[in-house]
């Protein structure tokens, strides 16, 4: 029970002994300190008893045998001074108090005797108590505490180079410990860990925070420490402060633009689809009509003006009149109905969001991306889970890491790596989820696997653990673990999440850079329509003027002869055409 902390807080939990301890007496129990007592009283009464016996055939008188039990004195008896009153009841004598907890628990703190006028005449400390109640100002600790940490965003960061260790680092564990301190009376010192080292053992030795416990150079381990079946072993945590867990962190890849980015919502492929359905259209049109020699409307120029038309949602200025046309005008006009309907869609999203390209989703697409590194912090609770896991992506992923040189001294050298890019971070999800917030060239993606939770360190049967608890659920209980999260994480925040960007897709400003293509296509179709307008022009301009050159000399009175006339009427035609 000692050993489960169950009893490991110095609380008040006393223990009284009857025995008077004696080197005789040293293994006694309590019954048979108390028998010893009571058989040597009815002796040293029946021996008073027979002595003043007058006759031996006086008969036995229990009343006088009680009498003589009352007047029965022992000084130095197994359970110490024996008397008794009148009335039987045993006076004078003491118990012996001691503390039941921690290293203290077989140490006596006072003596505690029926008489008295108060109960602070009848208790009696002794001169380790009164010693310890003269340091009740640092409240469970008998002296200054010293708290090892790890630096480490957002948990202990580095502020200045003050001279009081509690005024030059700052973050969530900082203020955590600084509320720690103010509801358990005590003050302390922060310093850190030999090369900033939770703790691992990778031989026989602990290294870091963990051995900073063992070797009494510290009391207490604070910050992102995990707790651990292998560091129970050893030491002993508090209650979880806050619960984790371990995913990646990678580059977030760079939005990609194109000039014709507005084609991107449909495959190659499928606009070659579109363009061959459209064409095939306009030739079946045209087929039907074929035979149609006196009511012909649907010439090539015209089915071609019909099918793209109908493609772009213009309409034509007729419709066709055979039964066969209109059915496969119905046709045409759904497929159209379809096609623009998911090109709207698509080009929405497409435009909106940024291209992510094939990102690393999992640790399973880590494991079989070829062209990307990946590692962790060395001598790190997860460095040891990827190091003895028999799993065979947690096994490959450790065959990576040790392959690629991936394991680096602490978080922020691999968040530099991962900028940097090429390089995947796989570490604690709280860090991880930080860097995301506030370096915006940052993403942590994948599910959270190898659920822990954060505590504080102290070295094995502690005597303030239970006292750290009870502070640690009542700060839970009040809400305060949880606002220091909010001030540490989400008011820190410089970043948008995936999830804000999705949210204001539809208040995005569109680019030139986004559009580019459109007006490209548009001024496309102007320059064609403008070079065909100018060169029809210029054509039938000059083989009017040719034609009436040759012909002038043919006509009289500046009247054209037939032949004359219908030409002159074709050129007017085409010119109006242009």
């Amino acid at each position: 029970m000692y050993r489960l902390g169950l009893f490991s807080a110095r609380c008040r939990l006393l223990a009284f002994r009857y025995v008077e301890p004696s080197k005789e007496e040293a293994e006694a129990d309590a019954g048979t300190a108390t028998a010893k007592d009571a058989a040597t009283v009815i002796i040293l009464a029946l021996q008073n008893y027979l002595l003043q016996q007058t006759e031996q055939t006086d008969r036995f008188s229990p009343d006088r045998f009680i009498e003589q039990l009352r007047q029965v004195k022992l000084q130095h008896g197994p359970t110490g001074a024996l008397e008794f009153n009148s009335t039987g009841q045993r006076i004078n004598y003491t118990l012996h108090l001691y503390n039941h907890g921690g290293q203290d628990m077989y140490t006596k703190i006072a003596e505690w005797t029926p008489a008295g006028d108060s109960p602070a005449t009848r208790l009696n400390l002794t001169d380790e108590e009164d010693e310890a109640n003269k340091n009740l100002q640092y409240g469970i600790f008998p002296d200054l505490v010293k708290i090892v940490v790890v630096l480490e965003e957002p948990f202990v960061m580095l502020r200045d180079h003050t001279a009081d260790s509690t005024e030059r680092y700052e973050g969530f564990t900082i203020d955590l410990l600084r509320r720690l301190a103010e509801e358990l009376k005590f003050k302390y010192e922060i310093y850190v860990s030999p090369r900033n080292a939770y703790g691992n053992n990778p031989g026989e030795s602990w290294d870091g925070m963990v051995a900073e416990i063992l070797a009494g150079n510290a009391v207490l381990a604070a910050g992102a420490i995990s707790i651990t079946s292998k560091r129970e072993e050893v030491i002993d945590f508090s209650l979880g402060v806050l619960r984790t867990g371990v995913n990646i962190l990678v580059k977030k890849p760079t939005e990609t633009l194109t000039i014709f980015q507005f084609m991107m919502p449909f495959s190659l492929e499928l606009w070659m689809a579109i363009v061959g359905a459209s064409a095939i259209v306009s030739l079946v049109f045209f087929l039907m009509d074929y035979t149609n020699h006196d009511e012909r409307r649907f010439t090539m120029k015209e089915t071609i003006w019909f099918c793209v038309g109908t493609l772009l949602k213009r309409g034509t200025d007729f419709v066709p009149a055979p039964v066969s046309q209109r059915i496969l005008t119905v046709g045409f006009t759904f497929f159209v109905l379809i096609t623009v309907s998911t090109y709207t869609a698509n080009m929405a999203a497409f435009l909106t969001t940024k291209n992510l390209g094939d990102s690393v989703d999992s640790f399973e697409s880590l494991a079989a991306d070829k062209g990307m590194s990946c590692g962790t912090v060395n001598n790190s609770a997860t460095m040891a889970f990827f190091q003895q896991s028999s799993k065979r992506v947690f096994s490959t992923l450790w065959d990576k890491i040790t392959s690629s040189q991936g394991l680096v001294p602490n978080a922020t050298e691999g968040r530099r790596r991962v900028i940097q890019g090429g390089y995947a971070f796989i570490f604690d999800y709280l860090i991880n989820s930080y860097s995301e917030l506030r370096y915006c060239d940052t993403m942590s993606l994948a599910a959270t696997i190898l659920i822990q939770e954060h505590g504080i360190g102290m070295r094995a049967g502690a005597p303030f653990k239970t006292n750290i608890n009870i502070v640690l659920l009542r700060l839970k209980e009040e809400g305060f673990i949880q606002e220091l999260k909010k001030k540490w994480w989400d008011d820190r925040r410089t970043c948008d999440s995936l999830d804000d960007q999705s949210t204001r897709s539809e208040q995005m400003e569109f680019g030139l850079e986004h559009m580019a293509g459109v007006f490209i296509v548009g001024l496309l179709g102007l320059g064609v329509a403008l070079a065909l307008f100018l060169f029809k022009k210029l054509y039938f301009v000059a083989r009017r003027q040719k034609e009436g050159s040759v012909d002038g000399d043919r006509s009289s009175n500046g009247v054209l002869e037939p032949k004359n006339r219908e030409k002159e009427k074709l050129c007017q035609t085409n010119t109006s055409f242009v």
